[in-house]
């Protein structure tokens, strides 16, 4: 089940190119192989997880910069302190694109599963926070919530992980109708550090999925009242939904 690199008639063993047990083609942070003359490398679909477009091209791009020894320029500091930033790996630093760094690094790449309904999610669950030793909640904007999910597709919900203490966005999870596309704004948040309160001070346009972050916000200021809401909008979703089935 699944996928699996098509590596398996190269005879790389020839060159002293070793694999793992899937046929992965192994390589080093520099994405470079265990080949014996020292030059060959190698990227995509070939190294295995995540099996990705958009990862594949980044590894292209690496390899080839690390064939000419270019040194990168895009390199993101990290505080000290700040236990939610990663220094290896795209989503922070820019420069480690081996599937160990990708696997290891929730800042990589945001992650999406075009299912019905769709699911994403980029940066850190609450249980991923909270091991980091990060005081963390959480806050939910239901599809129903908002007008444009309220009439065309009231099933799903948003999530933002924060930092309590900074109110700072570390993790956005997603599921529902164009949770895909939703989701890189979501990234952009983690990475420009953006606080709940940022989003409850943004002005977002009427009709669209994108409001579900202000509500979500509005509920890690207000959690009571956000139960409260949440609890009416589900009701309100449970009762259109028997109606719906009655007529079938």
């Amino acid at each position: 089940v699944g996928r699996q690199p098509n590596t398996g008639k190269l005879n790389l063993e020839a060159a002293g190119i070793e694999v793992d047990e899937y046929g992965g083609i192994l390589v080093d942070s520099q994405l470079r192989t265990s080949a014996k003359s020292g030059n060959v490398y190698a990227a995509g679909d070939v190294v295995g997880r995540p099996f990705l477009a958009s990862t594949g091209s980044a590894q292209g791009k690496a390899a080839v910069s690390a064939m000419f020894q270019e040194v990168a320029t895009d390199v993101a500091e990290c505080d000290t302190d700040d236990a939610s930033c990663t220094t290896d790996g795209i989503g922070q630093a820019g420069v480690s694109f081996d599937p160990a760094s990708l696997a290891s690094n929730p800042f990589a790449f945001p992650i999406g599963v075009w299912s019905n309904p769709e699911a994403a999610y980029y940066g850190l669950t609450l249980e991923q926070a909270k091991a980091r030793g990060i005081d963390a909640g959480e806050a939910i904007a239901l599809y129903a919530e908002c007008l444009r999910g309220l009439v065309f597709s009231p099933n799903g919900l948003l999530k933002l992980v924060f930092e309590r203490s900074t109110g700072r966005i570390i993790g956005v999870h997603i599921c529902g109708d164009d949770a895909c596309e939703l989701i890189h704004f979501g990234m952009e948040l983690v990475k420009d550090g953006s606080t709940v309160m940022d989003l409850n001070t943004s002005l977002f346009s009427a009709v669209t999925y994108h409001e579900m972050y202000k509500i979500a916000a509005q509920a890690a200021l207000d959690e009571a009242g956000a139960r409260k809401r949440r609890a009416a909008a589900g009701a309100a979703l449970a009762k259109r939904n028997r109606k719906l089935l009655a007529k079938e």
